[in-house]
């Protein structure tokens, strides 16, 4: 019995498998028991002697996960463990709460561990600077752009998230909203910031103004983020008709919190997601919502930071195309 057999028989990747032996928290609780009934159905004992014998043989990675509840950045993990599995390379993942300082973990677990990379999902660019700048091996932030702080071993891949938001708001206002709120992460997140500025350029392209206190409501990139965030800004902001959120989780969450408060979507209020997650497409009413390319972005990560490493290519930045999917949670009012 292998974790290959174990993870045939549980229709989990080898890499779940993995994280659920070596006790990673990146596991959902459903999953876990799974792999672990079928771990005490055969009696498996991890080999430990084996995997270091394994590990020392192949060149260790570091993937550093900004947030512990993110749909889209817990897909790019798993396709980019699914793609190293095929490789001469292994990853330690290390997740952090949205507001812990990645550059100072990095450069802690660099000086710990001495990988040849190191991949960020999630994070702000900015927290790359300043004790970051001790480490220097090859890096790649995917989901944020890297490219104003001009390092000699930082690349990036992402959406534009810029012209991305600007979209989305652009969507809301064609369709007759201009009472619309925002739930969105820290204005201290890069990304956050962006998305901000996005959206703020296209109220302002209409002439329409927006009152950052009464309208906009920090949250986490949860569900349960999304579903506090949105009752605290309908308590202060009744007569919106729409609400642009950051994320999928986010907006799903807020959907849930308005049906508990009376609220119908889309026919009182309408909800914009962001990320394009799977359950976008089966969730009542399906969303609509900005879809990132996920695959496409682990890959073309992936890649850039394997060419860095091994060809010694300077940085590169990229940015993934998206699409503006029209689900069932905005309602056109422009004819009212």
């Amino acid at each position: 019995m292998t974790i290959k057999d174990i993870a045939r028989e549980c229709g989990c990747a080898v890499g779940t498998v993995s994280r659920v032996l070596n006790n990673h928290p990146d596991v959902s609780d459903k999953t876990r028991k799974k792999v672990m009934a079928v771990v005490e159905k055969h009696g498996f004992v991890l080999n430990a002697n084996a995997r270091q014998l394994k590990t020392q043989k192949r060149k260790n990675l570091v993937i550093i996960v900004k947030g512990t509840s993110s749909t889209l950045l817990n897909g790019l993990l798993e396709r980019i463990q699914k793609k190293l599995e095929l490789s001469e390379y292994y990853a330690d993942v290390v997740i952090l709460d949205e507001t812990d300082n990645e550059g100072i973990n990095a450069t802690r677990i660099y000086f710990e561990l001495k990988p040849l990379g190191i991949i960020f999902l999630g994070g702000t660019p900015d927290r790359l600077c300043g004790e970051f700048e001790k480490v220097h091996v090859p890096s790649v932030l995917i989901s944020n752009q890297a490219e104003t702080l001009g390092s000699d071993y930082i690349s990036s891949v992402s959406t534009d998230n810029l012209k991305a938001a600007n979209s989305s708001a652009r969507f809301l206002i064609k369709n007759g909203h201009t009472k619309i709120g925002v739930i969105g992460g820290s204005m201290d997140s890069g990304l956050s910031g962006t998305r901000y500025k996005g959206f703020l350029k296209a109220m302002k392209a209409a002439k329409l103004s927006f009152d950052f206190e009464k309208s906009y409501e920090v949250s986490k990139y949860s569900f349960e983020g999304g579903s506090s965030a949105a009752e605290n800004l309908l308590k202060k902001n009744p007569d919106l008709t729409a609400i642009f959120t950051m994320s999928d989780a986010m907006a799903i969450g807020a959907i849930r919190k308005l049906k508990d408060m009376g609220k119908r979507v889309p026919e009182d209020v309408s909800v914009i997601g962001f990320d394009g997650i799977p359950l976008c497409d089966y969730f009542c009413p399906r969303l609509t919502t900005i879809r990132q390319m996920e695959e496409e972005m682990a890959d073309e990560g992936l890649s850039v930071l394997l060419d860095s490493i091994e060809n010694k290519n300077p940085p590169q930045h990229k940015q993934i195309p998206f699409e503006l999917i029209n689900g069932e949670s905005v309602r056109d009012i422009s004819k009212k």
